[in-house]
């Protein structure tokens, strides 16, 4: 007889938890998902409708910051709309309330084959193109419902790019600025970010041609890249996909490929080409080529400016109770990357030193975890029972 669907869900639950702590499984690092690749074994295999030893990823989202704006809370529902056009995704097998079990892709990390700093070769940026190709001719209609926005604002309506760049400013400012102002504030202010940092780019997104909209997978990086046996490379992690201004998605690519200059001209370029061979003229309209001009640039400023807010704030929470003194200089080298990326973007008239920052994030420290060093004490007098010491 077959179990009611709350404790099917129980069941089945109980049992990738399982799956999750088993010794044999392999742990994959990322910031948005705890990811565990591992063979199935009985009863989940046939939950999931899977034979026993296959290998899959079991993907549980994280509780983390929330730094980026999300269109759909389903990714597993967004990688089965486009299938038809990367047939080479992952196959999910059960979606979870906070992640997905899917199907394995073999390969090697491009991170890992090549790692930032070491050129990119041509062939895997001409792979990257096409991808982004690819990308622009998934049918919307195959896709969740569009999203429509939340109680305070509506989604930009299609083709609207300076809604959509407004849009993404707003949500930075006063969902992940603000919200953590009280926190991080002083230490925004001890760099010397300017308080409107992200919220200007409201203003300048009213410039922006107007588009077609797409989907956009906002986080195409090395790390996202499989590079398969053969060389073919597979898209993984789907759950920061946008529906909006193809341009966003290839600033956030260069912005986190850490591409050289000459290799994001290149990457630009390839992208152009793909668009036009594809007859997509109207999606490379108003983009510019160079770095400081036209609407490409605008959304590469807007990333870089709204990723000194983020690194700044994971680079304070990744220190722990006592850092040593390699953890500071580790943290202050991610903020200060992020400060002289966004320095012409943001205006500053000079980057801090890496002795200000270090200093600035003891400081930090010194505050946040004294004030919870207090409440840990004050409330750990209050639940010890009276006669104990």
């Amino acid at each position: 007889m077959p179990l009611p669907p709350t404790l099917h869900q129980l069941h089945l639950h109980w049992h990738v938890n399982r799956h999750q702590r088993a010794p044999d499984g392999r742990v994959l690092a990322g910031h948005h998902h705890h990811n565990v690749v591992v063979p199935l074994r009985k009863p989940l295999a046939t939950l999931v409708s899977a034979d026993v030893g296959e290998v899959v990823t079991i993907r549980a989202r994280r509780r983390t910051l929330g730094v980026v704006l999300r269109a759909w809370e389903d990714e597993a529902a967004v990688v089965e709309a486009v299938r038809p056009q990367f047939p080479e995704l992952p196959r999910p097998l059960h979606a979870l309330r906070r992640g997905s079990v899917y199907t394995y892709v073999d390969g090697t990390s491009l991170a890992e084959t090549e790692p930032a700093g070491r050129p990119v070769q041509n062939g895997t940026m001409r792979r990257i193109a096409g991808i982004f190709g690819r990308l622009a001719t998934v049918d919307g209609h195959r896709l969740p419902p569009r999203p429509v926005g939340d109680a305070h604002e509506a989604w930009p309506d299609e083709g609207d790019s300076a809604g959509f760049l407004a849009r993404l400013a707003r949500h930075a400012e006063h969902r992940v600025h603000l919200p953590n102002r009280r926190r991080f504030g002083q230490l925004l202010d001890d760099l010397e970010v300017p308080r409107d940092a992200v919220a200007r780019f409201e203003i300048t997104a009213k410039s922006l041609t107007p588009r077609p909209f797409g989907l956009l997978h906002t986080d195409i990086h090395r790390s996202n890249l499989v590079v398969r046996p053969g060389g073919d490379l597979c898209l993984v992690d789907w759950e920061l996909a946008l529906y909006g201004d193809p341009l966003h998605d290839l600033a956030t690519h260069l912005a986190r490929m850490r591409y050289g200059k000459q290799e994001r001209l290149r990457m630009v370029e390839l992208w152009r080409q793909e668009m036009i061979s594809r007859d997509l003229h109207a999606r490379v309209a108003g983009m510019g080529g160079g770095r400081r001009d036209g609407d490409l640039a605008r959304y590469l400023d807007f990333e870089y400016a709204q990723s000194v807010h983020a690194d700044t704030m994971r680079a304070a929470l990744s220190l722990p109770g006592s850092p040593s003194a390699a953890e500071f200089v580790a943290a202050a080298a991610a903020v200060r990357r992020a400060l002289r990326r966004a320095q012409a973007p943001l205006d500053l008239v000079h980057v801090p030193t890496r002795k200000a920052v270090e200093e600035a994030l003891r400081a930090w420290h010194a505050r946040h975890h004294s004030v919870s060093g207090t409440l840990a004490r004050v409330l750990g007098a209050v639940r010890r029972p009276m006669g104990r010491r």
